[in-house]
């Protein structure tokens, strides 16, 4: 069973530059039973300066960590990162997902809506949450409401009245600070087990909506949260024992080490030295003359302090003090090792610090050979040649944060219409001359 998610769309508001809202479609064909990602799998947003494109990624990373974390709105540094993060004018924050999960057979499709705002003492809160669900093998079908949370109250659950009860007392007070999903995932043992029929059904779908969150991978130039891993690790213990609907790749996909952590687990070591492996022959590619990585290991109770060195035969170099190019890739390969399997990621800026072959061959390899999603903002235009083949894989982000995919147009090339100018609202037909006697000649 591949058990495959998919993001069929991202619809965001209030973050950064981005006021009102903008939806991000992935899939453009009706979805039913022959549902085929295969040429829907990859994603390059263009756009000016300032436009919003780390908007979008961002906005992303909010959605997984209030999902992951459901301590995250209850710690300080949180808050003000977020008062940094959402839009200034709005302080509002809107979320909201579209998902295919395949269980064997059957595709089922999931809406998934969060919005946080500012409240009367200035710290931001949930404000609306709601998961839905319809069948992905009819065009047709419609959407049924899971459950609906306003203004930190539970409005509507699918359950019958004692499970009912139960979960307005479980989650009463509390889904202002903390994401249903979450509460509910980790409150469900507390159930009577002979009434849990639809209580069960109501954790199936909890279950596949957090394990959106936690295969998503978001990359924002900077190191992974460690504590990260180990909430993925507490999640799928407890979901392991019923693969009914979680299968072992998206286990394994949960569960990875990320070549960037610096304390290991003891019981994982043999793990991350394998990844450490694939890793090496990743970088084998553009550095030919790798010999290996080598682990400089410390011992730190059940864990072990890790370092990388990357040895070239004569000299060992601290993975530091590598070139901006080399930590760069040593950065995203997590986010490639997830995107070729079966994960869904988000890259800010992947063609930074990359030798535009090096960009244009990872993508393509993306193209042909990828299981997962990858999404990412860029503004070397050369991967448009090899993404121009695909659908709906170029979108365009206007100064009035209007996306625009690329369709084609006769004999027209996607990056002459935009750096010529000639999408809306994204003014690059400048010209030498206008920088005429703006820097005080």
């Amino acid at each position: 069973m591949d058990n495959m998610y998919y993001l069929l769309n991202v619809t965001v508001a209030g973050v950064k530059c981005i006021e009102e809202e903008i939806r991000l479609d992935f899939y453009k064909k009706i979805v039913n039973q022959k549902f085929d990602a295969d040429k829907y799998r990859i994603k390059a947003i263009y756009g000016e300066n300032g436009s919003g494109k780390s908007a979008i990624i961002t906005a992303v990373k909010i959605f997984q960590d209030i999902i992951c974390n459901s301590q995250y709105l209850s710690e300080s540094k949180n808050q003000k990162l977020l008062d940094e993060l959402i839009n200034k004018k709005t302080q509002h924050y809107k979320f909201k997902c579209e998902f295919l999960c395949r269980l064997e057979n059957d595709n089922i499709i999931f809406v998934y809506e969060l919005q946080l705002k500012k409240n009367e003492s200035g710290l931001y809160e949930i404000v609306y949450e709601k998961l839905s669900e319809r069948s992905g093998n009819y065009s047709n079908s419609r959407y049924k409401s899971i459950y609906e949370v306003s203004n930190g109250k539970l409005i509507f659950v699918n359950a019958q009245n004692e499970n009912y009860s139960m979960i307005e007392k479980m989650t009463y007070n509390l889904l202002g600070k903390s994401s249903f999903l979450n509460i509910y995932f980790f409150n469900f043992n507390n159930f009577n087990k002979d009434i849990v029929t639809d209580s069960t059904r109501i954790y199936v779908r909890v279950c596949i909506c957090m394990v959106l969150a936690f295969i998503i991978k978001v990359y924002l130039d900077e190191e992974d949260k460690h504590e990260l891993y180990f909430i993925k690790k507490v999640f799928s213990e407890r979901i392991k024992n019923d693969n009914n609907y979680i299968s072992e790749n998206v286990l394994e996909i949960m569960d990875s080490l990320s070549v960037t952590d610096s304390i290991i687990p003891k019981n994982n070591f043999d793990i991350y030295v394998e990844k450490i492996n694939n890793l090496t022959a990743f970088l084998r590619i553009f550095k030919h003359d790798l010999k290996s990585i080598e682990i400089d290991k410390k011992d730190d109770g059940d864990n072990y302090r890790c370092d990388l060195n990357l040895n070239y035969g004569d000299y060992l170099i601290n993975k530091e003090f590598e070139s901006t190019g080399i930590k760069k890739l040593i950065k995203l390969y997590d986010c490639f090792d997830a995107a070729s399997k079966y994960g869904i990621v988000f890259i800010d800026e992947m063609d930074s610090n990359l030798n535009d072959v090096y960009l244009c061959k990872i993508i393509e390899y993306f193209m042909y050979y990828g299981k997962g999603q990858l999404c990412f903002t860029t503004h070397n235009l050369d991967p448009m040649s090899v993404l121009k083949e695909n659908k709906y894989s170029i979108d365009f982000l206007s100064s009035d944060n209007k996306l625009v995919s690329w369709v084609s147009k006769g004999n027209a090339t996607p990056d002459n219409y935009f750096k010529n100018g000639m999408i809306e609202n994204i003014p690059f037909n400048i010209d030498a001359t206008d920088f005429i006697g703006v820097f005080g000649e």
